[in-house]
């Protein structure tokens, strides 16, 4: 496997497993679980961001930059998904949820 296609890969790996975390914390969301999606989005938005660096992908640094964006933005997209799909419900001191 290429660097390449294995930064894909990583890249795929970890926006399916913030998607799949959206489903397992959505029961407990008014009891942590909100909290702990977004500190894990947070930091798989880091890697994401920092996984062109590390791969190699791409010879030049603009290359990189431009991968790293692309990657930042499709995480940012899986994470919203992920919080909308499952129904993570974000307003929890209101009473009536």
């Amino acid at each position: 496997m290429t660097r390449q296609r294995a930064g894909f890969v990583g890249a795929a790996a970890i926006a399916t497993a913030l998607v799949v975390l959206a489903f397992i914390v959505a029961p407990h969301s008014c009891k942590g679980g909100l909290e702990l999606y977004f500190y894990v989005g947070c930091a798989a938005l880091l890697l994401l961001l920092g996984l062109p660096f590390f791969s190699g992908m791409g010879r030049s640094m603009w290359v990189r930059v431009a991968f790293a964006f692309g990657f930042l933005v499709f995480g940012t997209g899986a994470w919203f998904a992920g919080l909308f799909a499952a129904n993570i419900r974000f307003i929890c001191g209101l009473g009536y949820l």
